[in-house]
């Protein structure tokens, strides 16, 4: 049995996300001529300081429930209705923008990619916008995706939202070609 006390659970945690090793403790008896480069027994890696172990150690707390047939009501994350919100999202867009579409298979070369995200309120109201890749080598690419977004809104109303969640997040990648016309990764036709 180790004399060192027990690490408290958010350092258990936080060292198990993040694989940091554990400080040994110093040694106490070094000026006793005990050698301080002796072997020390390896720290067990046991089920206790598993990542699952820590998160079930508060009372009534359960790990959430993933799957892909989840209905959006009873899970923490519905991959099945984001990704539905993310392809009614990108239909709107084409839809406003028809003349905008690049038709069939995109070129080798893009002139510009962008990934911008939308915060969208309960009725599709855009929030706010940031970018998570901005086009650098195309500079009046942004504002007119920005443009073209603003004068879009409102999306569709997310359907998939909880009780007491008020906003969620549409992101989006843009594959802009030197016309100036786009595919939207979501429902893109793919490069040749």
């Amino acid at each position: 049995m180790s004399d060192r006390p027990s690490p408290s659970l958010l350092s258990r945690l936080w060292h198990t996300l993040f694989r940091i090793p554990r400080k040994a403790p110093a040694p106490t008896n070094a000026a006793a001529g005990r050698d301080t480069n002796a072997a020390r027994p390896a720290e067990q890696d046991d089920d206790q300081d598993s990542y699952l172990s820590v998160l079930t150690e508060f009372p009534g707390m359960r790990m959430p429930a993933w799957s892909p047939q989840a209905d959006g009501q009873d899970s923490v994350l519905n991959p099945v209705a984001d990704e539905a919100y993310r392809k009614r999202c990108a239909q709107h867009l084409y839809d406003r923008y028809a003349e905008r579409i690049y038709p069939g298979m995109l070129p080798p070369m893009l002139y510009a990619i962008g990934v911008l995200e939308l915060l969208l309120d309960e009725d599709g109201h855009i929030q706010d916008m940031n970018w998570m890749r901005e086009p650098a080598q195309a500079q009046e690419v942004p504002p007119q995706i920005e443009a073209l977004v603003q004068a879009a809104a409102p999306f569709p109303a997310p359907q998939h939202l909880r009780h007491g969640e008020v906003m969620v997040s549409y992101t989006e990648t843009w594959l802009w070609d030197a016309s100036g016309k786009f595919q939207l990764h979501t429902l893109s036709e793919g490069q040749q």
